[in-house]
């Protein structure tokens, strides 16, 4: 990788070097032009992970597949559906659901 690194790579390696929380991504900015060691986990991470999913995405999608699995009609009416799926994924956000 000749560029800087996106985001999620920076705070992630940051992460594992133990790293304040408080640091700025100006700051990991800096070490990867600075350390090759930064530099090289960078680039391992970019190479060989996914980049992290939001988890409002997570609850959303586990709440419409719960109501396809399901096939409850008394839990899912098809006219309230929707309605059910959205409280449903805002109570898997609120359980912690994916972290």
């Amino acid at each position: 990788m000749t560029d800087t690194p996106p985001n999620w790579v920076l705070i992630e390696a940051a992460k594992r070097c133990d790293w304040a929380p408080g640091k700025t991504l100006a700051q990991m900015r800096g070490h990867i032009h600075n350390s090759g060691a930064f530099r090289a986990l960078c680039d391992m991470i970019y190479k060989y992970e996914q980049p992290p999913v939001d988890r409002k995405l997570l609850c959303a999608q586990a709440a419409v597949t719960g109501a396809l699995i399901e096939l409850d009609a008394s839990r899912f009416p098809k006219k309230e559906c929707i309605w059910d799926c959205c409280v449903r994924a805002i109570e898997l956000w609120e359980e912690g659901f994916g972290k």
